[in-house]
């Protein structure tokens, strides 16, 4: 089906994820804090992803990630 993806996690340099975004992908999938970051540097564009899959659903619950929420500062706003 020639689907590109991209997994954006912690642990793993940013600049890798950068790149293969600017390549362009048909889907994306990543860990909250990672996805963050990657909108925060205007690497992920949100309202141009036609699928999006996050890991790690459980962290959007804590309480670090609920203040950004609660604050407008939500990645997934």
């Amino acid at each position: 089906m020639n689907i590109k993806c991209c997994s954006c996690i912690g642990g793993t340099k940013a600049t890798v994820d950068v790149k293969t975004l600017e390549k362009g992908v048909h889907v994306v999938v990543g860990t909250p804090g990672r996805l963050q970051q990657l909108i925060t540097r205007k690497a992920l564009i949100v309202d141009k992803i036609k699928i999006f899959c996050l890991d790690e659903a459980d962290e959007m619950l804590s309480r670090t990630f609920k203040k950004q929420i609660m604050k407008g500062k939500s990645p997934l706003k």
